[in-house]
């Protein structure tokens, strides 16, 4: 199962061209990464890289120094995605979505769109985050889905889900918190570190 978080059609354009550039260039680098078109993201020198790319409104283009909470709280998710074993891409590419989690291979893959603009990015890191809460949830009895874990979602989560959206009645229950989840800063954080502590502590690989 793929699950993507989507973007209304030509939504951010404006803010891809040097994004997409630049993510074209560093693809470029090997055979391999060209033909795939994504970059991996594992350590924190690829992380300084990705958030460098993050498109800062209002303010002069400058090293990402993790100065800010959603900053820092940015830096804590990837990391412990990461430490989970999730691997995590950034494509080079844009095809209508944020960014998608597969719960089947336990791969996060980030769009351009994700980095073109930081509250973007935050919420997709939030979004795609609890998706692997969920799987991790779900793993612990057993299952290799995505499960709700019970966070309560408002109805206006719902409504805009309904009304924004195509998702299949099955996928509803477990977007509809991963779009709850977005709404509030280190939720996701909590949930992999509840959900996901076997992996963390490396107790289950």
């Amino acid at each position: 199962m793929s699950i993507s978080r989507l973007i209304p059609r030509g939504f951010y354009q404006a803010c891809l061209g040097v994004t997409l550039t630049t993510l074209t260039i560093l693809t470029s680098a090997t055979s391999a990464q060209s033909q795939t078109r994504r970059i991996q993201i594992s350590d924190d020198t690829d992380i300084q890289a990705l958030f460098d790319l993050v498109y800062r409104p209002g303010q002069d283009p400058q090293r990402f120094q993790l100065q800010g909470p959603e900053e820092k709280e940015a830096y804590a998710l990837l990391t412990t995605i990461l430490q989970t074993g999730t691997e995590v891409y950034l494509r080079s590419s844009q095809d209508g979505n944020y960014g998608s989690y597969n719960v089947t291979q336990d791969v996060l893959v980030l769009r351009p769109s994700a980095v073109a603009h930081w509250g973007i990015f935050l919420e997709t890191l939030r979004h795609e985050g609890w998706h692997i809460v969920q799987a991790c949830f779900a793993a612990g009895q057993g299952a290799n889905t995505l499960m709700p874990v019970g966070l309560q979602v408002s109805r206006r989560t719902m409504l805009n889900l309904r009304q924004n959206h195509s998702y299949a009645p099955e996928e509803i229950p477990v977007e509809a918190e991963a779009f709850e989840a977005e709404n509030y800063s280190n939720l996701t954080l909590q949930g992999l570190q509840k959900e996901c502590a076997p992996w963390l502590k490396g107790e289950v690989k």
